[in-house]
């Protein structure tokens, strides 16, 4: 079991890199994906414009398995 001081400071990290993105975000126009990884331009951050996240996840997980065998 994870004792609480590194529970806290695991959440606070969490959170520092989120401000981080918001603040680049910010400074830029552009913002990671989540999902896939892509950064994308975007004027807000309700949702991300279309960029085939969908297939770059898809492409991903067909490399992995072709990796695995």
């Amino acid at each position: 079991m994870t004792d609480t001081p590194t529970r806290i400071l695991d959440r606070l990290h969490a959170e520092a890199l989120i401000e981080n993105e918001e603040r680049d975000w910010y400074r830029t126009g552009r913002i990671p994906c989540q999902d896939c990884g892509f950064t994308v331009r975007t004027k807000t951050l309700e949702s991300l414009p279309e960029h085939g996240c969908t297939q770059r996840q898809q492409a991903k997980q067909e490399r992995e398995a072709r990796e695995a065998q």
